[in-house]
């Protein structure tokens, strides 16, 4: 349809326009990935990526915070699902995140020319990645009984309220200034006012161990963790008991977690969902050096969504090369 003669960016019209159903083959990437790697246990994860972007005319570009610089640049930023379990792990479902500005009457026009649903409305990140992890669990195709986030969505106290919900446990990656009231204390009096993760971290009462958190291609995962239950600060009051999870890194680099597992959940648990959080984030970085997934040349809103899923097709057959060969990612 878009060869001959006349043909101009006959690929990126393929991409863009022509009548084949995406929704269809998602679902169908979904149950080979549930195939080859779903556990009752797995985890689904959350997180957005960038992909700086020079001109203006693309499809939910914007100058906004770009993750892949480090600051605010002109880029489309996309929010993703993954999923992981010990047998590997892989994509699952994205929606390009529209910035409010598109919605204004002046870029009518650009809307238009980047075929945008005309019933698409303005949603915040939290919100897509709300409604793509509901859209997983209703379909049922992977299963799971974790959920896992970055610190922009972990930190958002309703987003983790509204996974608790569903019946699912998270482990959510939180910032560094989130406050929360050591249960240690109640014994012997709570602090006159709840603590940022971070103070946490810095106090000499904090207790550390150092763990192998798995076996990794060039060796055992060694890190400090440190693992205790907490009460949530919600507003300056006292919240939920949760657990609160402190990471220290290489370079002393610290990471905090907040989960709702259940207080008798084993220790060793807890490090294994540590583990499932991050594969989302070697997607990205697999993706972009080796898949293309920032290389296209697509304005559309249809022709960003299927340049991704072309993306996560490749990460499949590549995840099922690597299962065949017995090369398996141990969780």
């Amino acid at each position: 349809a878009f060869l001959g003669p006349r043909a101009v960016r006959c690929q990126q019209n393929f991409l863009s326009r022509y009548l084949w159903d995406e929704e269809r083959m998602l679902e169908r990437h979904q149950g080979l990935l549930a195939e080859a790697v779903g556990e009752e246990d797995g985890m689904h994860t959350v997180d957005s990526t960038e992909i700086p972007k020079k001109g203006k005319e693309s499809v939910g570009v914007a100058r906004q915070y770009c993750g892949n610089l480090g600051k605010r640049e002109n880029c489309q930023s996309g929010v993703f699902v993954g999923y992981t379990s010990r047998k590997g792990y892989g994509l699952v479902d994205r929606r390009l995140y529209v910035p409010k500005i598109w919605f204004e009457e002046q870029y009518a026009e650009r809307r238009r020319k980047c075929g945008i649903p005309s019933e698409l409305q303005f949603q915040t990140k939290i919100e897509i990645a709300l409604e793509l992890l509901e859209k997983q669990m209703q379909r049922g195709l992977l299963a799971g009984r974790w959920i896992g986030s970055d610190s922009f969505f972990g930190s958002d106290a309703a987003f983790r309220d509204t996974i608790a919900r569903w019946g699912k446990l998270y482990l959510a990656e939180i910032r560094s200034n989130i406050q929360v009231w050591p249960l240690a204390g109640e014994q012997q009096g709570s602090p006159e006012k709840a603590l940022a993760v971070s103070e946490i971290a810095r106090s000499e009462r904090t207790p550390w161990q150092r763990v192998v958190l798995a076996e990794g291609s060039k060796g055992p995962l060694v890190a400090e963790v440190s693992i205790q239950r907490v009460r949530e600060s919600r507003e300056g009051q006292p919240g939920q008991e949760l657990w609160l999870i402190i990471r220290r890194l290489e370079g002393g680099k610290l990471k905090y977690y907040l989960s709702n597992a259940p207080q008798d959940m084993e220790a060793e648990e807890l490090k294994r969902a540590l583990l499932m959080r991050w594969p989302i984030e070697q997607c990205f970085e697999d993706g972009k050096k080796y898949l293309g997934m920032d290389h296209y040349e697509h304005r559309s809103w249809n022709g960003w969504h299927r340049h991704m899923l072309y993306v996560f097709l490749a990460m499949l057959f590549l995840l099922r090369l690597r299962l065949k060969f017995k090369k398996k990612l141990q969780l």
